[in-house]
């Protein structure tokens, strides 16, 4: 028994004709008649009755005609998804993100990609760098947007974003008043980190040191969020670094200010990751068509290397 059997007896019983049947499948009647013919042989039974003009099934046809009718629904069902899938008319796409991608690039990034595909639907699962990569080698995500952690030979990744980090405070913090400040001027001002394992903390705390000032700071808080060391220093509580895009409409409402350190210049760079070797689905390969005409990034053009792939 095989499908070709399979569909010679079903287009007979739906056609009512081993003629018309032969038409529908591109076949001869005697190739037709051929394939039912081995088809009875192969379940050694008989399925149609004829004794008369018209076609008629047996018991034993129509025991078969209902498992074909959910066969070729099924059938037909893989042929419509697949085409919808073909077309972008349906499909998933499972992103991996830091916080800062997640919450300041993301959703415009996701708005504009569901204007033109519509029936796409992306799920986002947040983590630090680390578990993102995570994400990616254990195949829960398609695609991940974080800082660089570690080389990483199982994955392909390209620098898309270099963002500027600010120190900010509150508006009221008379240091913000000043051209420049050293770190003896921040001795007794509270720091606010953030969670261990990001790569934000991870510069932070390397230039802090290459300064020789492991002494600072004396006083801190550990916050797991971009948005809640904002809030904590907007009410007043000393000072956090945090990425400018984060915090360019406090900056602009005038509810935080920038901390002009001397020498504080850091920049954090955003990759995008996938798993080498793991060829994008189309709606994956369709976002990253998007990404790449993306302008909030500051280096989108390098998504060609890995579209090219």
């Amino acid at each position: 028994m095989n499908i070709d059997q399979l569909k010679s007896f079903h287009q007979v019983v739906v056609t009512g004709s081993f003629t018309r049947a032969a038409r529908e499948l591109f076949l001869t009647q005697p190739a037709v008649s051929q394939q039912i013919q081995l088809l009875e042989h192969a379940l050694g039974t008989s399925l149609f009755d004829r004794s008369g003009k018209k076609i008629r099934l047996t018991e034993e046809g129509k025991i078969l005609l209902s498992y074909t009718e959910r066969l070729f629904n099924i059938y037909d069902e893989i042929e419509v998804v697949f085409g919808q899938l073909r077309s972008l008319e349906k499909g998933k796409i499972i992103i991996g993100s830091t916080a800062v991608m997640g919450t300041y690039f993301l959703p415009k990034l996701i708005g504009r990609y569901s204007r033109s595909y519509p029936g796409i639907e992306i799920d986002v699962r947040m983590g630090n760098s680390h578990k993102v990569t995570t994400m990616l080698l254990a195949g829960q995500v398609d695609l991940g947007f974080a800082g660089r952690v570690s080389t990483e030979p199982r994955l392909d990744s390209v620098m898309i974003h270099r963002e500027k980090l600010l120190m900010v405070s509150s508006a009221d913090n008379p240091l913000t008043g000043r051209k420049s400040i050293s770190m003896d001027d921040l001795k007794n001002t509270p720091f606010i980190w953030r969670e261990k394992g990001t790569r934000t903390r991870a510069l932070v705390n390397q230039w802090f040191e290459n300064r020789d000032r492991r002494d600072y700071p004396d006083k801190w808080i550990e916050l797991h969020s971009v948005e809640a060391a904002k809030r904590t220093v907007v009410e007043g509580y000393g000072v956090t670094v945090v990425p400018e895009i984060s915090v360019m409409r406090e900056l602009h409402l005038g509810l935080l200010k920038r901390i002009p350190l001397e020498g504080f210049d850091l920049t954090f760079e955003y990759y995008l990751f996938s798993k080498k070797g793991k060829i994008p689905s189309r709606a994956a390969q369709a976002l990253l068509d998007v990404l790449a005409d993306f302008r909030l990034l500051s280096h989108p053009e390098n998504l060609h290397k890995m579209i090219s792939r």
